[in-house]
């Protein structure tokens, strides 16, 4: 089949005649009628009786079927509810019709013929019906006629005769009568037409001539006037036809004409698809004029202007594929250029105007805000200036009365009171608590003129509160907020004010009337004007530079031969403040109180009350020194000089010696008694048991002089040694008398249990080592000719502590030595160790613990 043939499908007589025919031909068809179908005319060679048993009449030519000859008659139309006009019932018009219809070609008949035409009568064919065909009667004419859809006006089945009688279906016959029993279950009736209203089907079938060679439906619908004036369409079924086709276009491979798809948006589609739209700049300066060279990419570009960077395409590289492109309808790329130029202009346009509505919309919004926010600070601003009005009148008042000199104290705390409590932004801000200084300064001095500090420590007490209270700006204590040289940091007001009146009077109540051996009126001043009334810089300039100066004078005019008020009660009480500020007092103290020392002898117990308090004022080595050198050779020959003897023995030196346990470090009382008791005590006792006495008495002895022995020193290794010796001569020397050696070995066996070792020392208590350490120090102290290079070069080499001198290194024209980690250089009797501080001075045992 070639492009330009289209085979037909449509029904023939012959397909309806042998519908139900069991014994329908198969004959093979030809190539003729494969193309043309029920138009296809037979060959001249083909045998009659080969031909269409179905066909009486020939089928037309081929010619007129391609230039749309074929006609159907049409059957009528026969509405539903309506009766025929007795005139139309004539017949002569059926006459006519007849003849009419007679003349045309019907569907389902071959040549027309009447039942009363005997050239050609009706005969069924062959093969529909088997061997009755013969007896069959023709159809008529008439009753062509009445087959459902072809049905004529006038109706000779009015009469009640039966549909199937009258001719129609009478085909069913030949079948089981299926047909018109599903007919009558769907509701047909006979003598009726069918249809919801009984209208019938007046144009059953009716041929159109398609255009071209298209397909079915691609021109739209193929329904006749005819068609759409018996039955109309609803818009609905119009517009779902319409969707249909627009939806079936979708599957085409290859189409013809497309349909053109216009989209319509309005300004708020537009506007809302340009959000995020990056616009073209509108900017005519020469900044868009000028050419840019775009060497960016692998080809270099000559650009209109630096906006068409940001661009993929240039407007001209658009344009010239815009001409490259083939349009099949409207071929003008230089108008469809121009026009979308301008449909995205305008875009560009709504989009602008949109964000410049949306722009000003939100500037009138700040704006907005911005009108409240300055009527509000403008408001405030009236309000700050009015207060400031307001406390510049009191400020001019108060500098107006000062000038006068009218002002009094009472007004000035309250003006500044009143600028405090209501105008404190003002106060804060504009400093005015450092206008106090001047104003407040002269008035405070003259209240504190007739104050005596020391009489009346309290005093005006309550009026430095208040100003504290209204011009203090910080919380320093520190001296750091004194007056700079270069003035940046200012003294504090309050400061300044307690500076220039109130330690003014108090320095000259220290360097006038004032006696350092009565101290308690000032330290009741400093106790009741302490911090935070009286900053902390203020009291330690007070204490270190007026009155230290005092005490130490006080000190260098002491003699304690003379002076009936002990020291320490006078200087003692200035320790918490003073701390290490008085180290500078005490040598002159010592030495003071070894000159008073020279002549002392031990039955004076003044001494120990007066070297009592200082035992934990003084350094240890300090305490130690000053002992050794003025107590204990008091003390030693005291009990050199005491006469042992066992009969009327004299206690009062042993008594004296006793007194300065406490005071004297445990070491010194034990050498004291080694060297100056003990072996007296030994001649003594051998020299009686020369004479036999009774062991009784020898007993009594030794317990008496045991008993004398403090606690502190008879649990001591060095005394038990003593008097175990001491009983084991006792014990060989009276052994032959009666029950002597049972009471000797008794006191020896509670010797041996003073022998075991001492429980171990508490958690927390200091090392043992510090007796030792007191050991070495009294006795490198107590010989005179070892000075303390020798002494710590000695106590080195017992630790294993390196010290060796240090050449070609000296301090102050002295030799430098390292003793261990530490360079150390010795002044006389002071140890001066190198620190990141400098050279400070050190105790022995500090230094043999650190090195």
């Amino acid at each position: 089949m070639s492009d330009n043939e289209v085979e037909k499908f449509e029904i023939t007589d012959y397909d309806l005649e042998h519908e139900f025919s069991q014994n329908r031909p198969g004959r093979r068809q030809t190539k003729e009628q494969q193309i043309y179908g029920m138009w296809a005319q037979e060959s001249g060679g083909e045998e009659e009786g080969d031909a269409d048993p179905g066909s009486s009449v020939p089928p037309p030519s081929r010619l007129s079927v391609l230039r749309g000859g074929l006609n159907f008659v049409s059957g009528g139309i026969q509405q539903a509810g309506k009766k025929k006009d007795a005139t139309k019932g004539d017949g002569s018009d059926g006459e006519e019709s007849e003849s009419e219809l007679s003349s045309r070609p019907m569907f389902g008949a071959g040549g027309a013929a009447d039942s009363s035409d005997e050239d050609a009568p009706r005969q069924l064919p062959a093969s529909f019906g088997g061997k009755k065909s013969s007896s069959q009667p023709s159809y008529t004419s008439s009753k062509r006629q009445d087959i459902a859809g072809m049905r004529r006006g006038g109706g000779r089945s009015s009469g009640g005769s039966s549909l199937l009688g009258s001719g129609l279906g009478d085909w069913e016959k030949y079948t089981s009568g299926i047909g018109s029993k599903l007919l009558k279950k769907m509701g047909f009736e006979e003598g009726k037409g069918l249809g919801k209203n009984l209208q019938g089907i007046s144009t059953p079938v009716e041929a159109n001539k398609r255009k071209g060679k298209g397909a079915i439906g691609f021109y739209g619908s193929e329904r006749s006037e005819r068609s759409l004036k018996d039955f109309p369409t609803h818009d609905s079924d119009e517009e779902e036809k319409e969707k249909f086709k627009d939806l079936l276009q979708q599957w085409k491979k290859t189409g013809g004409k497309k349909k053109i798809k216009y989209i319509y948006k309005s300004a708020e589609e537009v506007i809302q698809e340009g959000r995020t739209k990056k616009l073209k700049p509108t900017d005519d300066s020469h900044i868009t004029k000028t050419k840019v060279i775009d060497m960016t990419g692998p080809e270099t570009r000559v650009l209109s202007s630096y906006h068409a960077i940001a661009g993929q395409k240039n407007l001209v590289d658009e344009y010239e594929e815009d001409k490259k492109k083939k349009y099949e309808h409207f071929d003008l790329p230089e108008l469809l250029h121009n026009l979308q130029i301008l449909l995205e202009k305008c875009e560009d346009d709504i989009i602008r105007n949109a964000r410049t509505v949306e722009r000003e919309s939100d500037r009138v919004v700040h704006l907005t805000h911005e009108q409240e926010k300055y009527e509000t600070l403008l408001e405030r601003e009236k309000k700050e200036l009015e207060g400031l009005d307001q406390a510049l009148a009191l400020v001019e008042s108060l500098e107006t009365r000062h000038k006068e000199q009218t002002l009094t104290l009472s007004e000035a705390t309250s003006i500044f009171s009143e600028l405090k409590s209501d105008y404190q932004k003002i106060y804060n801000t504009f400093e005015i608590p450092y206008l106090a200084p001047t104003y407040i300064t002269p008035l405070l001095k003259e209240l504190l003129r007739t104050w005596n500090p020391l009489a009346q420590p309290a005093g005006h007490k309550e009026v430095f509160a208040t100003w504290q209270r209204l011009v203090e700006v910080g919380d320093s204590q520190q001296p750091q907020q004194q007056q700079q040289p270069d003035g940046s940091v200012p003294l504090d007001p309050y400061h300044h004010l307690v500076w220039e009146t109130w330690a003014s009077a108090v320095r000259s109540a220290i360097m006038g009337p004032w006696e350092p051996r009565d101290c308690s009126p000032l330290l009741a001043v400093l106790e009741a004007w302490n911090v935070p009334l009286v900053p902390m810089w203020i009291q330690a300039h007070l204490l270190q530079h007026v009155i230290l100066p005092r005490i130490t004078r006080a000190v260098q005019n002491w003699n304690p031969l003379q002076d009936t008020v002990p020291i320490h009660t006078w200087l003692h009480p200035w320790l918490p403040l003073l701390v290490d500020n008085l180290q500078s007092v005490y040598p002159v103290i010592r030495q003071k109180l070894s000159a008073a020392l020279v002549h002392w002898h031990p039955n004076d117990r003044s001494a120990k009350m007066v070297l009592q308090p200082w035992k934990r004022v003084f350094s240890d080595i300090s305490m130690t020194t000053l002992l050794q050198t003025n107590i204990q050779p008091k003390l030693e020959t005291a009990l050199l000089e005491m006469a042992i003897t066992p009969h009327n023995q004299n206690l009062d030196p042993w008594h004296w010696f006793l007194d300065w346990d406490d005071l004297l470090p445990p070491q010194i009382t034990l050498d004291i008694m080694e060297r100056c008791f003990f072996p007296q005590w030994y001649q003594a006792l051998g020299a009686w048991l020369s004479s036999n006495p009774p062991h009784q008495e020898v007993i009594a002895w030794y317990k008496g002089w045991r008993d004398l022995i403090p606690k502190s020193l008879s649990n001591h290794l060095q005394v038990r040694q003593k008097f175990q010796q001491a009983l084991e001569v006792c014990s060989r020397a009276l052994s032959y008398q009666l029950g002597a050696s049972d009471q000797f070995n008794l006191l020896l066996a509670g010797l041996d249990k003073l022998n075991e070792p001492p429980p171990p020392p508490p958690l927390g208590s200091p090392p043992q080592q510090r007796s030792k350490d007191w050991a070495d120090i009294i006795s490198s102290a107590r010989r005179e000719t070892l000075s303390m290079r020798e002494v710590v070069e000695r106590r080195c080499q017992e630790r294993g502590i390196v010290f060796v001198p240090m050449p070609d290194r000296k301090h102050e024209a002295r030799p430098v030595y390292r003793c261990g980690k530490l360079n150390v250089s010795f002044n006389k009797n002071i140890i001066y160790v190198q620190t990141e501080r400098g050279w400070m001075p050190k105790s022995l045992t500090t230094l043999l613990d650190d090195a």
